[in-house]
């Protein structure tokens, strides 16, 4: 089954429409101290309709997705780099790396933290690239879904923000 805290917040965003974890004297209190993205993700999830089983292959076989995915954008991101085959190989290498394997297996915001920190570095070194608005744009959404995920995030944003300024003169507009 569900872990039980994803539980918990799923269940309380489904029937009371909040993102809450605690319960007090019936009140149920905002959740302060983990982020709301991956909550919501196995919320939408909850639209289908299905038996709890279900529900968690959807939201496993889901997972699995973006992890294939994010081995290919890893590849992509390799080529900003290295050639053809160093790039084929570090994905192979990638993609049986046992933290990203057992992630899929999981109930965990993993699979989606690995996928947005790969699309992160892709958008980030196309930006730099090519400097179109479109990139700088995707690039933008990525990096604030990855603020809601990991809070702590916001750090290392800013760090790659400042390089862009720094050391690639790009514009502040």
């Amino acid at each position: 089954s569900l872990e039980n805290e994803w539980k918990i917040i799923v269940y309380n965003l489904v029937e009371h429409g909040s993102l809450a974890f605690r319960n007090f004297d019936g009140y149920l209190l905002p959740n302060l101290y983990m982020p709301p993205l991956y909550p919501i993700y196995l919320y939408l999830f909850s639209f289908f309709d299905l038996s709890e089983n279900n529900y968690i292959f959807l939201i496993l076989l889901s997972q699995a997705f973006l992890a294939s995915v994010s081995v290919i954008i890893f590849y992509k991101v390799n080529r900003f780099f290295f050639s053809q085959k160093i790039s084929f190989y570090s994905s192979v290498l990638f993609s049986i790396f046992p933290l990203h394997l057992y992630a899929c297996s999981q109930i965990s915001s993993v699979s989606i933290q690995t996928f947005l920190i790969i699309l992160f570095f892709y958008f980030f070194l196309s930006y730099m690239r090519n400097k179109i608005f479109f990139t700088a744009f995707i690039f933008s959404i990525v990096s604030a879904l990855l603020i809601l995920l990991r809070g702590e995030f916001i750090i290392f944003y800013l760090l790659s923000i400042f390089f862009l300024f720094a050391f690639f003169k790009v514009s502040i507009k």
